[in-house]
């Protein structure tokens, strides 16, 4: 199954970088949670983004209006259905129209073959620390 998980998460990947909503969203279970860093650093760690709804709000906040653009360096089964996304984000300044990139983490867990949770980490090992697997 872990090669499927990965599967999952490179197919959701890719439909964000096509800037394709429809099916990105497909690859989500409705009741997915997915908890930002910036959301859990400014209003703290129980706030996330909550099932399609939250979805819809996630896209609209970090796809559409500011840009982001997440490339996967690399993608690891960390067992118990989760996946680490180790990459880069890139992000365009919606007055400035400056760039700047960084690293990101993720670890995503996927059951039924949809994205049940999702985390963000500010570095690839503070993703692989939290599933045991630090460099």
């Amino acid at each position: 199954m872990s090669r499927e998980n990965v599967e999952v998460v490179r197919r959701n990947l890719e439909a964000w970088q096509r800037d394709d909503f429809d099916s990105w969203l497909t690859g989500f279970d409705t009741t997915v949670e997915w908890h930002t860093v910036l959301e859990r650093a400014v209003e703290g760690p129980d706030s996330f983004y909550l099932g399609h709804e939250g979805l819809h709000r996630l896209w609209r906040d970090y796809r559409t209006e500011q840009g982001f653009q997440i490339g996967a360096v690399e993608l690891r089964d960390a067992g118990d259905g989760r996946v680490v996304l180790l990459g880069q984000i890139s992000v365009r300044g919606l007055t400035s129209g400056i760039e700047s990139e960084s690293q990101i983490g993720m670890v995503i867990t996927v059951r039924d073959e949809k994205v049940i949770h999702s985390v963000d980490f500010l570095s690839h090992n503070e993703a692989l620390k939290a599933v045991g697997l630090e460099d």
